[in-house]
């Protein structure tokens, strides 16, 4: 279900709105007439409930947004069949994100074709399955219900894959990674429970669909927690990386560089989304064992370090990876901070792992760290080109970095899609870290 507004790929974003608006205008022309009369008071019902679901949307992870309405859309489609479910998708859309919530005309005309043509599909397939309209047989129509669930889901999440990743990318099936298969048992309970309320409904007529309403509000509360459960998780890791802020400015903006760099260098080796996702939150706060005071003068000295420098600042990886595997959900980015400073030849740190041994996470980390650091000014040198960052990168591959990991990040460079994101200099650092100081004197 989707909410976004422009487009990243104009001409492709304008051929798919205008096949979906077309497809749905001419089902509904063509399979209204042969629908048959509609049950208006169940219908009517079914509305309601559809208009309260849809006033209260809950954001997706990557954009768009879910309102648990594909428990009344499946519901719908057995009691009344795909034409009307289709038509109260319109009207539901129409009242809610037309009037209600006043959204621009494109974006309501886009979603009620994207709701009409999922309810077709999949009360077509229901039908072709060998389920009935206005029955519901135990097993005889059990395989229908399946497939016109699976259906449902394919559709729906396909198109707002689609029209996210046309629009705010980074692609449909990425997005459709971060938005749905995380979540797919929430989604997919959503069958079980539109089934159930068509069972209610057939054993206690119209009015049982206002006694399936309380649970069906609940279950879509729940999934709302659950997505604001992820959204708060990475509010919570960004809000982590600024605490480093108060050990030095310069440490929070290179984790977000850092991350940046991260997240496409993970996806240009193809690595799933929850992959991608993990790697991020890990690259955010793979400093965060520098927070400590003993690497307050570390930081900012400007010449060598001694031995018990060095192995003090060594000790941040392990010393960071602890604060992070304390919240559960940050276990596997625990271990990508304990080892990011790992190297194929075995000369790394904390551990001394070679090669393969290190987490794939890690590897990436560890690129994408050091060209960050090179492309930055530090307290003893200026920022390198990116030319000279890249012929480090070159020349450490295969024992200081991974080989595949560099060689991806010059593939990418290669191809524009590896940009160099700006960095303060260190006039500016110096400032930011004056800022404190005039504000406590």
């Amino acid at each position: 279900m989707s909410d976004s507004p422009a487009a990243i790929h104009p001409r492709a974003f304008r051929l798919y709105y205008a096949l979906a608006v077309i497809a749905a205008g001419a089902f509904f022309v063509l399979a209204t007439p042969t629908a048959g009369p509609p049950q208006i008071v169940a219908l009517g019902v079914v509305l309601v409930l559809m208009v309260v679901s849809e006033a209260r949307p809950v954001p997706l992870p990557s954009g768009g947004y879910a309102t648990g309405s594909a428990v009344l859309d499946l519901a719908s489609i057995i009691i009344l069949g795909p034409v009307w479910a289709a038509w109260v998708d319109l009207a539901s859309t129409v009242i809610v994100q037309g009037i209600l919530l006043r959204r621009p005309l494109v974006r309501v005309l886009h979603n009620v074709a994207i709701f009409a043509l999922t309810s077709f599909a999949a009360g077509y397939a229901f039908l072709a399955a060998g389920g009935q309209v206005g029955a519901l047989v135990f097993p005889r129509h059990l395989m229908a219900l399946l497939v016109c669930g699976g259906v449902y889901f394919l559709f729906n999440s396909a198109f707002v894959s689609i029209v996210l990743g046309l629009t705010v990318g980074p692609g449909p099936w990425r997005i459709w990674q971060r938005n749905f298969l995380q979540g797919i048992l929430h989604h997919l309970s959503f069958v079980a429970l539109g089934t159930l309320v068509a069972v209610v409904y057939f054993s206690a007529g119209p009015w049982g669909l206002v006694l399936v309403g309380i649970p069906f509000l609940v279950a879509r509360h729940s999934f709302g927690v659950y997505m604001e459960i992820r959204a708060d998780l990475k509010d919570f890791v960004r809000a982590l990386s600024e605490v480093l802020e108060e050990v030095d400015p310069y440490t929070r903006h290179h984790s977000h560089r850092v991350a940046q760099y991260a997240v496409l260098l993970a996806r240009g080796m193809r690595l799933s989304e929850r992959e991608v996702e993990e790697i991020e939150y890990a690259a955010l706060v793979h400093d965060l064992g520098k927070i400590g005071p003993q690497h307050q003068h570390i930081l900012q000295k400007p010449g060598s370090l001694s031995h018990e420098e060095q192995r003090t600042l060594r000790a941040h990886p392990a010393a960071g990876a602890e604060i992070v595997a304390r919240v559960r959900a940050l276990r596997r980015s625990a271990e990508i901070v304990r080892t990011h400073h790992e190297r194929p030849d075995g000369q790394g740190y904390p551990l001394g792992l070679r090669a393969e041994d290190v987490p794939v996470g890690a590897r990436i980390l560890n690129v994408s760290d050091a060209f960050d650091a090179m492309t930055s000014d530090r307290p003893y040198r200026r920022a390198l080109s990116v030319g000279a960052a890249l012929e480090e990168l070159r020349r450490g591959a295969g024992s200081q970095f991974d080989r595949a990991v560099v060689e991806c990040l010059l593939r990418l460079h290669a191809a524009g899609q590896f940009p160099l994101i700006p960095s303060p200099t260190s006039e500016d650092l110096q400032l930011l870290r004056l800022k404190p100081r005039e504000a406590q004197g």
